[in-house]
């Protein structure tokens, strides 16, 4: 295996940079979409393993974030919708072009199996596979985690933006910097029960999408202990998604699985190895 660095450009010029994972003999492409405001390293034991049974996978970062953060998020007007509406498509796009012969999956943690559906460009996806997709909204989380997002998104980052122009979080260990505009836009969207689907938001300031008219099967992994995605808030998202092939569900129990807490995050640590990645790969084997 190797790996290999790139960058390609968004429609709007905006550049994208990230990690390909490249097999001696790859079967399939998979456009990883990492969870916002996480560094896309913290997913590189992950998907070390699936390149390492043959998927080429692609390690990414949004804009205004990471790799591809711009020289100055003072004056960044990203949205967190630009998201999947210009840079999933983009990073599509790019492999398309590069492995056109292979078939093509995609893997989503949090945002990013969230927003897969305003992308534009789904025509040729074999499967989908989500950690963690789920609706956001603040009364279906548990009151302590209510209270520290409650923080970081009425305090911190109005406090932050007037400082400093944009969301800085990492000196204080509460996630990636992120432009305002990203932040704000996000804490709208986590005060509706329906998420970015309230009709609020729905056709008007985001696009309908593809959410209702999926073409390939999707599966999703949850924990009953996760924070963000409880199980209110994974079953609502769940009801606006619809597909012409199976959408299925595996609900993870931490102490069935000999671990005290798995979360938002614990999908990717290396411990899940055993526990958990052979089932992903399965599935991946299965869109095949």
């Amino acid at each position: 295996m190797k790996t290999e660095n790139f960058e390609t450009v968004c429609e709007d010029g905006v550049k994208l940079k990230g990690i390909l994972l490249i097999p001696e003999h790859p079967k399939a492409v998979i456009q990883f979409n990492c969870g916002t405001a996480t560094r896309k390293e913290f997913y590189l034991s992950f998907l070390t393993y699936l390149a390492e049974h043959d998927f080429l996978c692609c390690l990414w970062d949004y804009r205004g974030s990471g790799d591809s953060s711009s020289r100055n998020l003072r004056s960044c007007e990203f949205t967190f919708s630009d998201y999947g509406v210009k840079d999933m498509p983009a990073i599509k796009n790019f492999l398309n072009n590069r492995f056109p012969d292979l078939p093509f999956m995609i893997v989503g943690h949090s945002a990013g199996g969230q927003q897969i559906g305003f992308m534009k460009n789904l025509e040729n996806v074999k499967g989908m596979v989500n950690f963690a997709v789920s609706a956001g909204y603040y009364r279906n989380m548990p009151p302590y985690y209510r209270m520290k997002a409650y923080f970081y998104f009425y305090i911190f980052a109005p406090v932050s933006v007037f400082m400093t122009g944009y969301v800085k979080a990492k000196t204080f260990g509460l996630m990636e910097n992120l432009p305002r505009n990203v932040v704000f836009e996000w804490r709208t969207w986590l005060e509706k029960r329906d998420y970015f689907f309230d009709a609020q938001f729905y056709g008007r300031s985001v696009p309908v999408g593809h959410f209702k008219n999926y073409t390939f099967p999707i599966h999703l992994f949850w924990t009953t202990d996760d924070t963000i995605s409880s199980r209110k808030n994974t079953e609502t998202y769940w009801q606006h998604i619809d597909s012409k092939k199976e959408i299925t569900f595996t609900k993870l129990i931490p102490s069935e699985l000999g671990l005290k807490k798995i979360d938002h995050f614990g999908f990717f640590k290396k411990n899940m190895k055993d526990r958990l990645w052979t089932n992903v790969v399965e599935k991946l084997n299965g869109f095949l």
